[in-house]
């Protein structure tokens, strides 16, 4: 997954880039979709049927969410971006002092160092991608998985409803607004939360 330096793709980039575009448009093609649920029902339906539905629900966005802060912190370079954001700072103030002196020497040096400065950080950019690209391979099939699970009639291993405190019963498809529903909630609640919680602990430890 590394690539050879930090503004470029490797072709195993370019490769996990392609497979997640085919993994994402199992969202809306029906036969992607089902061969994505062929694969990984042997895995995660066990699994659903085990646990306490909610709690596997927040067990898989919790798994996603360290899998996704892993890849962060191997495949970003935070501390090379926050050095480049606090150069492009310290070039934007001496420009302004230039300017107002009406040193035209010095600010033609400096527009030249904020124009490389900023290709940097174009490639930065393109190199922050890669977390992403990467975490879409294990958190775009347990998605579909999910939705396909909660919403497929053929499926049948997840209960209709749950009991969510102050509120009672429940349907899991149930609307709240526009069009999310209950499970989706519940799954994007537990992703912030189990994120957040992953990616602290995933600095500590490195």
């Amino acid at each position: 997954m590394e690539s050879q330096n930090g503004g470029s793709w490797s072709k195993y980039d370019k490769l996990a880039g392609l497979l997640a575009v085919a993994l994402f448009t199992g969202y809306f093609v029906q036969p992607i979709e089902a061969a994505i649920v062929a694969v990984v029902s042997p895995l995660l339906s066990p699994l659903a049927v085990w646990l306490p539905f909610s709690l596997f629900v927040f067990a898989l966005a919790g798994t996603t969410g360290l899998y996704t802060a892993i890849l962060q912190t191997k495949l970003r370079d935070t501390e090379r971006m926050e050095r480049l954001q606090e150069k492009m700072k310290t070039l934007q103030e001496n420009v302004k002092t230039a300017r107002n002196e009406g040193d035209e020497d010095e600010l033609d040096g400096l527009r030249q160092e904020q124009q490389e400065l900023m290709q940097s950080q174009l490639k930065m950019m393109k190199s922050s991608v890669r977390p992403m690209v990467w975490s879409l391979l294990v958190t775009a099939p347990a998605f579909i998985w999910l939705r396909w699970a909660l919403t497929s009639p053929a499926a049948a291993i997840t209960p209709v409803a749950f009991f969510f405190p102050v509120i009672g019963q429940i349907a899991w498809t149930a609307t709240i607004v526009g069009p999310l529903q209950v499970w989706l909630v519940w799954y994007i609640g537990a992703s912030i939360s189990s994120g957040y919680v992953s990616r602290k602990i995933v600095q500590r430890v490195a």
